[in-house]
């Protein structure tokens, strides 16, 4: 059995829950074992009574974490989890490279975008990347790729699509 915390961003409450795997030896149909999941906690619900726990059955390992996942999503919605703190910093860079001047046009640039906790979580969905040369604005929000996402930090790389080394007369 394995022990879970899982904390609202927004608020000061933390709650435990219990995660126990038991797999069997029967095969799924790819060859894989076919696991039980139950995951339960003895925090209340809005109410003031116990929260059932939560039982899958025949679960295989490349969906494990969504299963669990899902369980756990169910099992906060039973959950009173206010008073909650009022998400009023709006995300930043914290990190950008290369920086400076005289860039090689090879290079790739790396922006790293963070949420200081109590947060709402960033909502990379309305994100806009523009890129300056100084001269014009270049809208290259389709071509930004995610790298690294987590709930208040996100990594991301734009790899021009077009790099021109020479040019001519």
């Amino acid at each position: 059995m394995a022990e879970l915390y899982v904390t609202n961003s927004l608020g000061n409450l933390t709650v435990k829950f219990n995660i126990s795997l038991r797999y069997f030896v029967v095969k799924g149909e790819e060859g894989e074992h076919l696991w039980t999941i139950e995951i339960g906690t003895t925090h209340e619900d809005i109410s003031g009574d116990s929260i059932s726990a939560k039982k899958i059955h025949n679960v295989v390992a490349k969906n494990l974490d969504e299963v669990i996942e899902s369980a756990l999503a169910d099992l906060c919605s039973q959950i009173d989890w206010s008073p909650l703190v009022e998400d009023k910093r709006a995300p930043f860079i914290d990190n950008f490279s290369p920086s400076g001047g005289d860039i090689p046009i090879t290079a790739n640039i790396e922006i790293v975008i963070k949420d200081k906790l109590p947060s709402a979580g960033i909502d990379i969905s309305n994100m806009k990347v523009i890129l300056n040369n100084s001269m014009q604005d270049f809208d290259i929000t389709s071509e930004v790729e995610v790298v690294d996402a987590y709930y208040n930090e996100y990594k991301l790389r734009w790899s021009p699509p077009l790099r021109v080394y020479n040019t001519y007369d």
